[in-house]
């Protein structure tokens, strides 16, 4: 017999779905949640793994153990999240008509792993109070053995189980799919209906949210607009914010939002090239707003407003790329936005002096360049085929460098 694997699909779906509501509704015990996660993760691998050894013929007795401590993972772990998220909800009441089962397996659990002398918990399958049975042995059922004994003939596993007043064992068959698995699969089944019920809270919050209204208000300067957009996130959309906390307690905020202000700060004193900017500056906020309008109708992934967002701040190169002569091309666009985007210096000036001391090929060396340095080489020796699209003026800082570097890829973008 050959034995299906297990899909992560209902894993995946409860995990996006159990970390976006607890996004919207901060969870006290949000770290055991997050561990019960893993868990479930970890679970679902390593029993995988052992039905692949199974489906190989190598079965042995690690296979038994594997898959009832995982499953038994699954069982606590299903048991908890109701006891977290739905408080009200006895045991029995959450696996319904898959109880017997689920008992039936822990019977089995208790007499192999946890209490094979003192199983006493378990009067419906006949080991009461009374204690008058007992696990003796778990092995995998041998050739011999089952010439001998008829009833264990397709068993994968032989437990042997004493009884008082008996002077040889009762040989019970166990079988990998219809003892273990059986009860992984229920659950699974319990998870996914776990994730639906979630599911349909996260949508009615998220109804909810969408009918109240932002703070941020498209009639505020996009300054303030952007500072209002920020708070709304926090409740909203907290991934979206990105705060560090260094050794020295300090703390940075990194946020799309904060990036684009950035752009939109910036001024060139030439008219003729603020004018090329500022079409690339519209477009920007334009795309601003309307990352604010997915976050007001609870959409932002649907619209992938971010993704928009992202891809004005960092314009994509592929176009000028395919059409240059240039060798390594987009290993210098690449470390040109690496290197420069989030530089606070200014290293024009000894790029180009290293360039000239030891050659493109000399600054390659490590020690040669700091990684700011190298990013603006890369800039200079790409002058040509940008300045056509936005002139490049080197007497900046690797900041403003770098903005020049994508207002000439914007309008690249829009040219060809």
């Amino acid at each position: 017999m050959t034995l299906e694997k297990l899909s992560l699909n209902v894993y995946d779906e409860y995990r996006d779905t159990i970390d976006r509501y607890m996004e919207l509704i901060p969870c006290e015990q949000r770290d055991k949640v997050d561990t019960a996660t893993v868990h479930i993760m970890y679970a679902i691998q390593d029993i995988n793994n052992q039905i692949e050894k199974y489906n190989l013929g190598k079965l042995d007795i690690s296979i038994f153990y594997q898959m009832m401590i995982k499953t038994d993972f699954l069982i606590s772990i299903i048991e908890t999240l109701y006891e977290i998220f739905e408080a009200n909800k006895k045991r029995r009441d959450i696996w319904g008509t898959d109880y017997h089962i689920i008992q039936k397996f822990r019977l089995y659990r208790s007499l192999t792993l946890a209490h094979p002398l003192e199983t006493t918990r378990y009067e419906e399958f006949g080991f009461g109070r009374e204690n008058e049975k007992w696990c003796q042995d778990i092995h995998v059922k041998g050739k011999m053995e089952s010439s001998f004994f008829s009833e264990i003939k397709d068993a994968d596993f032989v437990m042997e189980i004493m009884e008082k007043g008996k002077s040889f064992p009762n040989r019970k068959p166990i079988y990998i799919q219809k003892d273990i698995l059986s009860a992984t699969s229920i659950c699974l089944q319990h998870l996914q209906s776990f994730t639906h019920s979630i599911f349909l809270k996260l949508i009615s919050l998220k109804e909810t949210l969408k009918s109240t209204p932002i703070e941020a208000n498209k009639e505020m300067c996009i300054k303030d607009y952007i500072n209002s957009l920020v708070k709304d996130l926090e409740k909203r959309y907290p991934t979206e914010i990105e705060k560090i906390v260094y050794e020295d307690n300090t703390t940075e905020v990194n946020c799309i939002l904060y990036q684009a202000l950035e752009y939109l700060d910036y001024y060139f004193t030439d008219p003729m090239r603020e004018e090329q900017y500022r079409a690339y500056k519209s477009e920007i906020e334009q795309a601003i707003h309307e990352y604010g309008s997915s976050v007001q109708n609870m959409d932002l992934e649907e619209t992938q407003a971010h993704e928009k967002l992202s891809g004005l701040l960092y314009p994509n190169c592929s176009a000028l790329c395919d059409k240059s002569s240039i060798e390594q091309v987009h290993y210098r666009y690449e470390k040109v936005a690496m290197y420069l985007s989030n530089s606070k210096e200014r290293s024009i000036e000894t790029a180009i002096e290293k360039l000239k001391k030891y050659s493109y090929d000399g600054c390659r060396n490590v020690g040669v360049c700091t990684n700011a340095e190298w990013g603006a080489i890369q800039l200079f020796t790409l002058q040509d085929e940008l300045n056509p699209y936005f002139q490049i003026d080197f007497n900046a800082t690797d900041k403003e460098l770098f903005l020049q570097f994508c207002t000439a890829l914007y309008h690249a973008s829009k040219s060809l």
